[in-house]
C-alpha cells in the first residue's frame, strides 16, 4: 500500500475467495475494512515527506464518499464479472499511458477551473470503483492525479491515500450495516497492512519519480489482466 499507494483489496480479496471461502461481497467489505488504517498511517507519512496536496485531497474526497455506499448499495444487485474486466481494461489503459505521459503529454497539465473539475472527477471515479469493485480507489486514483495534473508520482500516490480514507469509511459503514464486514479476521490484516505501509513508503519516498512511476505502471498492468480473467463463480 505504501509503496504504490495500493490498498490491500487487489491482493486480500482474491486471497480471502480462493482460501477462506468468502463470498464475494464480505471479501469486498472486509477488505475496505482492512484498508482503512494502512491507508490513513500511509498517508501521514508522506504528509510528513511533504507529499500530500491537502486541497486536492479535499476536493476528491467529497464526492468519492458520497458515492462510495450507494454504489455499493446498487451493484449488489449486479453480476461482477462484467465489472471487474471493465476495471481491469482501465487500470491497463492507465498503466500504458503512465508509461507514455511524458511522449504523449510533454508539461501540459489542467489548471484553473479545469483543475478543479479533474480533481472532482478523480473522486467520482473513486467512488465508483470502491463502491463496486471493492478496491479502495488507488489503481485508478494516482494515475489520473498524474495524468491530468502533472503530478510527481510520490505526490499523486500520497494524495491517493489521503482521499481515500473518508471513501473507505462510507464503504465500511455499507458494508457492516449489510453485515459484509468479518471482525475476526481485521486483526491480522490490519496489522500486515500498517507495516507494509511503513516499509512501502520509506522506499517509494526514496526512488527517483520515473523510476517508481515505471514500477507502479507495471503492477497496474498485473492487477489488470487479473481483473480481465473470469471467476469460476462469474
Amino acid at each position: 500500500g505504501g509503496l504504490f499507494s495500493l490498498g490491500g483489496g487487489t491482493l486480500t480479496i482474491p486471497l480471502m475467495m480462493a482460501w477462506l471461502r468468502l463470498d464475494p461481497f464480505a471479501a469486498r467489505g472486509t477488505a475496505l475494512a482492512a484498508a482503512l488504517f494502512p491507508a490513513a498511517f500511509g498517508a501521514w507519512l508522506y504528509h510528513r515527506a511533504g507529499q500530500v496536496d491537502w486541497r486536492a485531497v479535499l476536493v476528491i474526497a467529497v464526492p468519492a464518499m458520497i458515492l462510495t455506499p450507494v454504489v455499493g448499495t446498487l451493484t449488489e444487485r449486479l453480476p461482477g464479472g462484467r465489472l471487474r474486466q471493465a476495471f481491469g481494461v482501465v487500470v491497463i489503459a492507465g498503466a500504458v499511458l503512465l508509461i507514455l505521459r511524458d511522449q504523449l503529454l510533454g508539461s501540459a497539465a489542467l489548471h484553473g477551473t479545469l483543475q478543479w473539475g479533474w480533481l472532482a472527477f478523480v473522486g467520482i471515479a473513486e467512488g465508483l470503483v470502491a463502491g463496486s469493485v471493492g478496491v479502495s480507489g488507488g489503481p485508478v486514483l494516482a494515475p489520473l492525479l498524474v495524468l491530468g495534473l502533472g503530478m510527481p508520482q510520490q505526490l499523486a500516490q500520497g494524495c491517493s491515500l489521503a482521499a481515500r480514507v473518508p471513501a473507505v469509511l462510507a464503504g465500511i459503514w455499507e458494508n457492516g450495516r449489510c453485515g459484509h464486514v468479518r471482525i475476526v479476521l481485521l486483526p491480522g490484516l490490519v496489522l500486515g497492512g500498517l507495516s507494509g505501509a511503513w516499509l512501502g513508503s520509506r522506499i517509494a519516498l526514496s526512488l527517483p519519480e520515473m523510476h517508481l512511476r515505471s514500477l507502479f505502471a507495471v503492477v497496474l498492468a498485473l492487477i489488470g489482466v487479473r481483473y480481465l480473467r473470469p471467476r469460476r463463480e462469474d
